[in-house]
């Protein structure tokens, strides 16, 4: 294929995946359609289907994007737990549509795809290297610690309408409780790893 040919298929693929990623952050895999993505992509629907297949091979494919964006735009830091919560607490509110994805992606189609699955797995086991240095007796395991990490980076932007107007609204305020709960957290389920390190 010719260079140009070629950089306009990329961008093609590019513009149907934003697209795909919109429409199915708004509508879900069941209410979102084909043609509302070809129209916002500008693209035609034999397009879509030639790149990505048919609808559900394309929502997988969004689900994977949005789970490689995060990891690459995410670095996990299992010796600085408050500040990779922090870093994720301020990539999902910048980035709402990885949590409707997802949210979308556990509704109607329940099993984790090899991508996400991954991911997790290397940042458990990087944590689990580390599990000498948890306290609380050995009660929490790596998965555990990561899942109240997730849990708490992601509680303001997933959180129920009816508690959002008795709930800190400012965005600076919302990190600065994430930061000081982790580190209380932090301070129980893994000191060691809080402590400023010896020379």
């Amino acid at each position: 294929m010719p260079e140009a040919k070629q950089r306009d298929a990329e961008a093609t693929r590019r513009r149907i995946l934003a697209a795909a990623t919109a429409e199915f952050a708004a509508h879900g895999f069941a209410g979102a359609r084909i043609d509302r993505i070809a129209e916002a992509a500008s693209a035609n629907k034999r397009m879509i289907y030639a790149y990505y297949g048919n609808k559900g091979a394309l929502f997988d494919r969004v689900i994977e994007h949005v789970f490689e964006h995060l990891e690459a735009s995410v670095p996990f830091t299992p010796d600085d737990l408050v500040g990779y919560a922090t870093t994720l607490f301020d990539y999902l509110m910048d980035h709402p549509n990885h949590l409707r994805i997802d949210a979308w992606r556990r509704l109607e189609r329940p099993a984790a795809t090899d991508v996400e699955r991954e991911m997790y797995q290397r940042r458990v086991y990087s944590l689990a290297e580390l599990q000498a240095d948890f306290g609380m007796g050995g009660r929490f395991g790596p998965g555990d610690v990561l899942t109240i990490v997730v849990a708490l980076a992601s509680a303001w932007e997933g959180a129920p309408d009816g508690l959002r107007p008795f709930a800190a609204k400012d965005r600076d305020r919302q990190r600065e409780l994430v930061a000081g709960t982790m580190y209380v957290l932090a301070s129980a389920i893994a000191p060691k790893l809080i402590q400023p390190k010896r020379s």
